[in-house]
């Protein structure tokens, strides 16, 4: 059974990026913010939805996937606003659609697989969005690594013609990452009303001029893992943002749109927790296994791989798949362009993911803070994780 076999007989979908992608809808916005791209790589289909007005304000909710806004009243501004669907990149986790969200680019490009990822040159294993090595959680900076060398693709955000802000939760306003998506102009907020205070007042300070604002909210992810996705504190996530929503409308500002999208989706963890006996593999990595808890790559000795695929089957074979990485390259799973050398050395020589609803605990310490704990995942394949709505609302 191949990979493709594999997915569709358990209900898990292929990512089509010839479809409308989260990759299309920034390039379109980018576009329209001054960055120029050629033709043919715009997709003529999302410039139905997203028009170029003057002020473009884009939220991206993370976790928010299509099942959570489809579960919503038709009468909810965020459910009757969803304009289509839309493809995120794979894998679905934070750390991979953020870096294509700020470069325009797939992770075949600009390498940034997960929340674990390892560099081969420098032999060390790393925090995509934290900028730490995994087992003594310095910061890379303290170990010689800069964030130009981990970060290789540069941010579109940081050359756009229009005025430019970006806002985040202060505890994270000035991390490598958020500097990585925007050098300058990055704003801190504290709660979802404070964030679009900031954002209204920004706009409306500069209403004479074109301007871009990039807001990040976490909520929705942080409360899904922890209480599901449909849970009543995601809940109550939604109604905020909602309720702000309303509040941004009646501000009346023109020519002002307002485009909402997340990095991927969430699914209820339905199964029981998937661990690894670390004590026994050890011997067959030279890394830690990389990019996150529903899709994993590991990095395997030349002459302990039959060994490890005998002993991985052997033990997860009702809980998950492992392929080549070859072969998820070969199906184009991390974008329809080439797969650039620096994505590839990124990846081990395998990749697993966990059947629907499974969650494999990929960590080596504080573990104590995901067994038995986690109720929503993603960075997987099914079409909760991978769908994505494009909510579009001009005033």
């Amino acid at each position: 059974m191949n990979l493709v076999e594999c997915l569709e007989n358990n209900g898990m979908i292929l990512p089509d990026y010839k479809k409308c992608s989260i990759i299309d809808a920034v390039r379109t916005i980018y576009n329209y913010c001054g960055y120029r791209y050629n033709s043919e790589n715009i997709n003529k289909e999302i410039t139905q939805y997203i028009k170029n007005k003057k002020h473009i304000l884009l939220i991206l909710s993370d976790g928010m996937g299509s099942n959570l806004i489809d579960s919503l009243s038709d009468k909810m501004l965020l459910r009757k606003n969803k304009v289509t669907d839309l493809l995120t990149v794979f894998p679905t986790t934070t750390g991979c659609a953020l870096s294509s969200v700020a470069t325009a680019e797939y992770p075949s490009t600009h390498g940034m697989i997960g929340w674990y990822n390892h560099n081969r040159d420098r032999n060390i294993d790393y925090y995509t969005l934290l900028f730490q090595e995994r087992y003594s959680g310095k910061k890379l900076e303290e170990l010689g690594i800069k964030a130009k060398d981990i970060y290789v693709c540069k941010s579109v955000m940081n050359k756009l013609k229009r005025k430019t802000i970006a806002l985040f939760p202060e505890t994270i306003v000035n991390s490598n990452f958020s500097k990585f998506i925007l050098n300058k102009n990055r704003i801190a907020y504290n709660s979802i009303e404070e964030a679009f205070n900031k954002a209204i007042d920004n706009i409306q300070k500069n209403r004479d001029m074109e301007t871009f604002t990039y807001l990040y909210l976490p909520y929705v992810d942080t409360e899904s893992h922890y209480n599901g996705v449909y849970s009543k504190n995601v809940n109550k996530v939604i109604n905020e943002i909602e309720k702000e929503l309303i509040r941004l409308i009646s501000r009346k500002i023109q020519d002002l749109e307002v485009i909402i999208i997340a990095d991927h989706g969430q699914i209820d963890v339905t199964r029981q927790d998937i661990t690894m006996d670390f004590e026994k593999y050890k011997q067959y990595f030279y890394a830690l296994p990389g990019i996150d808890f529903g899709t994993s790559t590991y990095y395997v000795k030349d002459n302990k791989r039959e060994e490890f695929l005998q002993e991985f089957k052997k033990d997860y074979e009702d809980q998950m798949y492992i392929f080549e990485t070859n072969e998820f390259i070969k199906y184009n799973i991390f974008g329809k362009n080439t797969v650039s050398q620096y994505t590839k050395s990124n990846l081990g020589e395998y990749i697993s993911f966990c059947k629907k609803g499974s969650y494999f605990v990929n960590t080596i310490n504080d573990t104590e803070k995901y067994i038995g704990k986690i109720k929503g995942s993603h960075s997987g394949f099914s079409k909760e994780e991978l769908m994505i709505p494009l909510i579009v609302i001009n005033t």
